[in-house]
């Protein structure tokens, strides 16, 4: 089957040019920087026709299976309707991020096994869009860590596993303003933190357990929050290749210092600040301090991330602002296939507007299947 777009403005992994694209049997055959006379086309109209997103760090699932807390929703309802909102965003390969432990809520220790046979029966129904793959968050605070894990660590879906530590070891300032976001009493906070010298937990250990679990399943693991260089010293450590989320400056130049891949949330760039005092993605940015862009919690954020990017006064470019939300997380997990618009690669593909300055996505192919 031949699919052939033209009048579009295609954006590939080095170039931007208005021209034309032939789709064979769900692979790119040919770009061409000339326009077509053929009569089957599809007329882009000069829009934008770009890679699919590649989101390699969401937790929109946990949203729509828990929309309440205590309300647990039918999982795979909540799947599919997941899966509509990343097709919709532009994402054609998502990275499904899940939460392994309780994050300080009961309640979430439910979500894994929940979320987990959500995505299974809808994809055996042959119910999902885009395709879904599975990035496990850990919390590394549980004492039971390594056996909540172990069931899931060898799913030919888990593609990377991140480390969380928000305990009052890791870093006091941190877990005191988290801990105030939270509702703790004042009193109770300061009363862990004083009693972090004189008590032991699970949180070396289990990183320790975990990284050489990951190393056995060939899984990358990555560490998260990093907000100081001693941290990424620490990862550097334990072998990790991934900063995720640094929230300080002196971090993500530590961690590009030490030649860390760096994965930073999508709203921050778009809101052009932390909401809750982190480092500005847009300074990060300016800095060339990102690898990798990621929807984190709202899905849509990513391609407006990009194009903030693309078009901001301080930003990469749109060819490189495409690339961080497209080729550079497909290649940094392995997945050569796809993530870029070039010959050979799979036909994940979008077709984007700008109105009023901002990207909507009009179409949705993967591999060269029109899903939208």
């Amino acid at each position: 089957m031949e699919t052939i777009i033209t009048n579009a403005r295609i954006v590939t992994g080095n170039d931007e040019f208005v021209g034309t694209a032939r789709i064979e049997d769900g692979i790119i055959a040919d770009l061409d920087s000339k326009n077509s006379n053929l009569g089957n086309t599809i007329d882009f109209e000069r829009e934008y026709l770009l890679p699919g997103l590649v989101d390699v760090h969401t937790d929109h699932l946990e949203r729509q299976i828990m929309p309440r807390v205590g309300v647990f929703w039918n999982a795979v309802n909540a799947a599919v309707t997941h899966d509509a909102v990343l097709a919709s965003a532009g994402t054609t390969t998502v990275f499904d991020s899940l939460i392994v432990g309780a994050v300080g809520n009961p309640d979430r220790r439910k979500l894994l096994p929940l979320m987990l046979s959500g995505l299974y029966d809808a994809r055996q129904a042959g119910l999902l869009k885009v395709e879904h793959l599975l990035h496990l968050r850990c919390d590394a605070r549980e004492d039971d860590l390594i056996d909540l894990i172990a069931p899931y660590i060898d799913d030919p879906q888990l593609r990377f596993v991140t480390i969380m530590d928000d305990s009052a070891r890791r870093d006091p300032d941190r877990f005191r303003r988290l801990e105030r976001s939270r509702g703790k009493p004042h009193t109770e906070i300061e009363a862990a933190i004083a009693a972090v010298p004189t008590t032991t937990d699970c949180t070396v250990e289990n990183r320790r357990r975990l990284v050489d679990l990951c190393k056995c399943s060939n899984v990358p693991p990555a560490s998260h929050d990093d907000t100081t260089a001693e941290h990424i010293a620490e990862g550097e450590a334990f072998g990790l290749r991934i900063s995720e989320f640094p929230i300080t400056l002196e971090s993500a130049r530590a961690a590009r210092a030490a030649k860390m891949k760096t994965i930073i949330g999508a709203p921050n760039i778009v809101a052009g600040r932390s909401h809750i005092g982190n480092v500005s993605g847009m300074l990060l940015a300016e800095e060339d301090l990102i690898d990798v862009i990621s929807s984190d919690y709202i899905p849509t954020s990513l391609l407006h991330a990009v194009w903030r990017l693309g078009f901001g006064p301080k930003g990469p470019g749109l060819v490189d602002a495409v690339a961080m939300a497209s080729k550079q997380p497909a290649e940094l997990f392995g997945l050569f296939d796809r993530g870029e618009l070039s010959v050979g690669r799979r036909a994940d593909m979008l077709r984007v507007a700008e109105v009023k300055g901002s990207p909507v996505v009009r179409s949705v192919w993967v591999a060269g299947g029109k899903i939208l």
